[in-house]
């Protein structure tokens, strides 16, 4: 059959009917076809996603003795850390923790005021522990006190020395003209658990 044998109606016929042919299988190409390759590509990427958890998983399984240990590590550190920590009878515990200390330095410190009731650490929201605060006064020559000072906050880490007032000496002592009268408080972390 030629297409000059045809009629033009039959002719137009077979063009539409190609053309709706073509259409149908576009739309069905784009519309089903395109939307599972979409669908597959999607997979994929959930697949992908889901292999990266699995290997984070599988990592942190294989070290799970390894992060045991340092767990009681931190632990172990932790529990000499509280060690140190106020405990019983805060004011009679600082007191000593003071006395004992300051017996290799030349300060004086005669006056002790009441320790304050634990309160929250004032530092750091929502820390575990509690803390008290402790004022003192004394005197001492500037370089001594200095280094007191420095020398306590290292050998006691969870206790800090705030609010630090220093003033001429009222009352010298024939050759004390140089000592500094001060006035500071002790802050120190309270062990959980004390009353």
């Amino acid at each position: 059959m030629s297409s000059s044998k045809l009629t033009k109606t039959k002719r137009n016929q077979i063009i539409v009917l190609i053309l709706a042919t073509l259409l149908t299988l576009g739309g069905l190409g784009y519309g089903l076809i395109q939307w599972q390759y979409d669908n597959l590509q999607f997979l994929a990427k959930k697949k992908s996603e889901d292999d990266t958890k699995l290997q984070v998983m599988e990592t942190a399984v294989k070290n799970a003795g390894e992060m045991e240990a340092a767990l009681a590590e931190v632990s172990q550190s932790l529990t000499e850390q509280e060690s140190t920590m106020a405990s019983g009878d805060l004011y009679s515990w600082s007191i000593n923790t003071m006395k004992r200390f300051k017996t290799g330095y030349k300060v004086e410190i005669p006056q002790f005021g009441p320790i304050s009731s634990q309160t929250d650490v004032n530092l750091l929201p929502n820390f575990p522990y509690k803390q008290a605060t402790l004022n003192v006064g004394g005197k001492a020559y500037y370089h001594d006190l200095g280094r007191f000072i420095a020398d306590f906050e290292n050998q006691f880490p969870l206790m800090r020395v705030v609010n630090l007032s220093l003033d001429v000496d009222a009352s010298p002592v024939a050759g004390d003209r140089e000592k500094l009268s001060f006035r500071m408080d002790i802050v120190t972390l309270v062990k959980p658990g004390n009353p």
